[in-house]
């Protein structure tokens, strides 16, 4: 009976695992029905503009909640994280690069999607994520999408950046391939956690 309990637990992770290496792409257009006006396409940018302007570029995490909706989908490439996880990511790299700021060169609005272009530099003299300060510059440059519903960030879609990163700041491969490798099980078995225990991990 332990065996078969295994088994379906098993199964579960990477069942879970599967989907969530499945790269999900945002809808080529806004959602339907979502003709809006002017007026309601500028408060879209509302929470968008606040999510770099402040909770990235000046470490205001306390307004995640006015920003986005609770249980917000976020996916990064093929990466799929719960909401909690990509704070936790970001403030991660927040504490790698204090003078992390990120910038918003073209934001546009079609229907509910809301699309960034930005970016993002800073210094690497923090120790977030584990790894030792390089005191190395980072410049990326990224294209988000969001659906804005009611005010707030109802699902996220961002290019995969870490390659990038890992790559400016000179991690060797096989330490950037670990530590991808333990966040992606991490991530890909959230799905089938508890919240309790999801945050353990976290």
């Amino acid at each position: 009976m332990r065996t078969v309990k295994m088994l379906c637990l098993i199964a579960m992770i990477c069942s879970a695992g599967l989907t969530s290496g499945e790269q999900k792409k945002p809808p080529v257009q806004g959602h339907p029905g979502a003709n809006v006006t002017p007026r309601q396409a500028e408060r879209n940018k509302v929470p968008v503009r606040q999510l770099y302007e402040e909770m990235f570029s000046h470490g205001r995490y306390e307004l995640q909640n006015q920003v986005f909706a609770s249980r917000c989908p976020v996916h990064f490439g093929g990466r799929n994280v719960r909401l909690e996880g990509a704070v936790a990511e970001g403030k991660g790299w927040r504490s790698a690069a204090p003078d992390l700021r990120m910038t918003i060169n073209e934001i546009t609005v079609k229907g509910d999607m809301v699309t960034a272009v930005w970016t993002a530099t800073g210094t690497h003299t923090g120790h977030g994520h584990g790894l030792k300060p390089t005191g190395r510059r980072i410049s990326l440059h990224g294209r988000s999408q969001f659906r804005v519903a009611n005010g707030k960030i109802v699902e996220a879609w961002n290019e995969e950046y870490r390659d990038e990163l890992f790559k400016q700041l000179g991690v060797p491969k096989p330490i950037a391939m670990l530590f991808e490798a333990a966040d992606n099980l991490v991530s890909a078995m959230s799905w089938a956690l508890p919240d309790r225990l999801y945050y353990a991990f976290r």
